[in-house]
């Protein structure tokens, strides 16, 4: 696997043309891009196809939550413009799951498990009293048994699912800082390189790229970065 292919740079734009503009002056150094709520409540199907006409697989991230038939029906219509991939939240329930990967085609169809912006204080908010890693668990399992094709966990999750699904989902990363003191919004994160090590599949990385000062510089101290982990881990 080309060490590009892990990175999936996260477009949180607002703006057509900066998405447009941006994505042109990076595709070609990462593996995908991830298109998410942000951007497609204003653009809609059409703005992903202007995104689509790069050549570059996407990420399609709306973390669709609802009545079984609702999402069903929505992913439907999603999957006329063929993304990639395309989120789902797992605690939408196992038939919620069920139907949608009844229609998914050749999309790819990614099981939100915990938001990297929650933390163990979150879930007990919620009423939950098992830890972060247990509830991801109880979620990943949910999705496996019905027929989701991968998940979405904090890098922290990671060595514990690997062990327990094996390659048998793929593993979709977000939290992803170079330095890890800047977390923004987000509290469960690591470094690139220790979370491909960790058993990741793709890694989502927004702001370290999309708001640097050199974007491909950027991209290339990332890929260093899983570069040099790799080979200390070999």
């Amino acid at each position: 696997m080309k060490l590009k292919n892990y990175v999936y740079c996260a477009l949180d734009f607002s703006d057509l043309n900066q998405t447009l503009n941006f994505t042109d002056k990076i595709f070609k150094h990462i593996g995908g891009v991830k298109v998410g709520l942000e951007f497609f409540v204003k653009y809609g199907i059409e703005g992903v196809l202007k995104i689509k006409n790069f050549g570059i697989p996407i990420f399609l991230d709306l973390k669709l939550h609802d009545i079984p038939n609702t999402v069903k029906k929505t992913t439907e219509n999603i999957l006329k413009i063929q993304p990639h991939l395309l989120t789902i939240h797992l605690t939408g329930g196992s038939e919620m799951i069920k139907q949608v990967c009844s229609v998914k085609a050749d999309t790819k169809i990614i099981g939100v498990t915990m938001l990297t912006s929650l933390d163990r204080n979150d879930l007990k908010a919620c009423g939950v009293e098992i830890p972060e890693s247990k509830f991801v668990e109880n979620l990943t399992n949910l999705g496996f048994k019905s027929g989701i094709d991968g998940i979405v966990s904090s890098p922290l999750e990671l060595t514990n699912l690997k062990k327990k699904f094996g390659n048998s989902l793929i593993y979709v990363t977000p939290g992803i800082r170079l330095n890890e003191n800047k977390k923004n919004d987000q509290k469960r994160v690591s470094s690139p390189g220790q979370a491909v090590v960790n058993g990741s599949s793709l890694l989502v990385i927004g702001r370290p790229i999309t708001t640097s000062p050199n974007p491909i510089k950027s991209i290339e101290k990332i890929l260093g970065n899983i570069r040099e982990s790799l080979e200390s881990r070999n």
